[in-house]
């Protein structure tokens, strides 16, 4: 009943923003919010060890298992230890390789396929993907099929295939969006910006067709051997199945697995360094894509809490917070405006804020958004920017654990980060104790408008006025990409 509360409280909040209603006009939905928030928000959080059980093999896997009957579906999520952290630069674009390939290419005993026809035959999904810090391994089907959907998923676990012919499709593929990376202003800007502020770091490298081509099937299973071991992973299970069975299935299909010996490296560390400086990427477009950021904190930090309150008043908050509303309402000078804080990244994620507008209003948007940065740091927010962004995070908090996946992902997900498993005790309460002076505090310590990058892909010669007071500008000429 609460979910559905405040289900209806964000849609009553949103109808009000539509209404194009101000801070002080409060719209007819904000009074109704008002007069449902009368009780305190708390978290149900299920219990490791009472609400879902949590069972090591002796090979060092994982397994966390949460009955759920109310529907008859058997799902799995996964979570490996890889990614393209570990990928050396000469060998930019292995793990997404491995990624697509684990799942297109199939097992030793059955091709990709024929995996993919049998999972339609069932309506089921059986998919694998690995990204910057982890890979994964899903499975859903129906709860008559979850003997057949966990041999295949332990099979294609423990056994892909690496066919070569499927390598060969999925590097053309890569090939093909090398080749139109410089169509999209969107891409162009969001590749040179963290380029920028990472540099060779796994999330600041241009993938490039050399470091492709040259990826060979043995090197993918190379890869696979050295990651996917038992005592690498972590596999949650929720749905509708007997706890006792389905363990005793795994145990069968997955005890003989032998544990990796040699421990993974510790991720290269992020450089934190600050970027000044305005880059002009050129292109003959009619209108510019603006990002402008440095890099922010890492997910340890106690000071997340405040950071995501100032980011929800700053540009993270929709058509209420403030870049939003003086770049797209006020002046209506973009569609869209925003600005982003990481605070979930293990190494140092990044702040940013973005727009696309018109080449003749590149400046002016800049100055907006900029002006915005400096207004929150030298005066902070107000009591009522302060409340209304409290109670927009603690009330979408309630559906952190409203769904079994969720709360499979999320207590597995603890672990995995290595964050305390308690961490959600006293989450709501973390939000409850900032302050006002706390928001002020964390713009100050956390964004530097003199060290900022400014990335801006569009045409300089119709922008209204020169970039260079918010620094040093540096032209670039956009270069076709090499895949010969």
């Amino acid at each position: 009943m609460k979910t559905i509360i405040f289900a209806m409280t964000l849609f009553l909040i949103s109808a009000g923003v539509a209404f194009g209603q101000t801070e002080t006009a409060k719209s007819p939905g904000s009074k109704i919010v008002e007069s449902l928030t009368k009780e305190e928000i708390s978290l149900t959080i299920p219990r490791v060890g009472v609400d879902v059980d949590r069972v090591a093999l002796d090979n060092g896997l994982v397994i966390y298992l949460y009955e759920n009957h109310k529907l008859p579906l058997f799902n799995i999520q996964t979570l490996i230890r890889c990614g393209s952290v570990y990928d050396a630069s000469e060998k930019d674009g292995l793990s997404d390789l491995v990624g697509t390939v684990m799942r297109t290419g199939g097992t030793k005993t059955i091709t990709g396929d024929s995996l993919s026809m049998l999972m339609e035959y069932i309506g089921g999904n059986l998919e694998a993907n690995i990204g910057g810090e982890k890979g994964t391994v899903s499975l859903s089907v129906l709860s008559k099929d979850a003997d057949l959907g966990l041999k295949l998923f332990v099979d294609l676990l423990r056994n892909p295939a690496f066919p070569q012919d499927k390598l060969d499709l999925a590097k053309i593929d890569i090939k093909n969006n090398i080749k139109r990376r410089n169509d999209s202003p969107g891409s162009i800007v969001n590749r040179y910006f963290y380029n920028m502020l990472y540099g060779d770091y796994p999330s600041g490298r241009v993938l490039e067709w050399a470091s492709v081509k040259n990826i060979t099937a043995q090197e993918l299973a190379d890869y696979h051997r050295r990651f996917f071991t038992p005592n690498n992973i972590m596999i949650g299970i929720y749905g509708d199945f007997s706890k006792t069975e389905i363990l005793a299935k795994l145990r069968a299909l997955l005890a003989d697995w032998p544990q990796a010996i040699t421990a993974l490296p510790a991720p290269p560390e992020v450089e934190f360094k600050y970027h000044p400086g305005v880059y002009q990427i050129r292109k003959d477009l009619n209108q510019s894509s603006i990002m402008i950021g440095q890099l922010g904190i890492k997910r340890n930090n106690p000071d997340r809490y405040a950071v995501r309150l100032l980011n929800y008043i700053l540009g993270g908050g929709s058509f209420t917070s403030r870049i939003t509303s003086r770049v797209r309402s006020d002046e209506g000078l973009a569609y869209h405006a925003s600005s982003n804080f990481n605070t979930d990244s293990r190494d140092y994620g990044v702040f940013d804020a973005e727009c696309q507008t018109k080449s003749a209003s590149t400046y002016t948007a800049t100055s907006i958004i900029m002006e915005e940065i400096n207004n929150i740091r030298n005066d902070g927010v107000t009591s009522e920017e302060f409340e209304g962004a409290r109670n927009a995070v603690i009330n979408s908090s309630v559906f952190l654990f409203d769904t079994p996946g969720k709360i499979i992902n999320r207590l597995m997900s603890l672990e995995f980060d290595g964050l305390p498993p308690d961490f959600y005790n006293d989450y709501l309460n973390e939000f409850r104790r900032i302050t006002l002076a706390d928001i002020k505090s964390v713009a100050q310590k956390y964004l530097k408008p003199n060290q900022m990058t400014f990335v801006i892909v569009g045409n300089p010669d119709a922008f209204e006025k020169p970039l260079d007071e918010f620094g040093p500008v540096t032209n670039i000429e956009l270069t076709e990409p090499v895949t010969e």
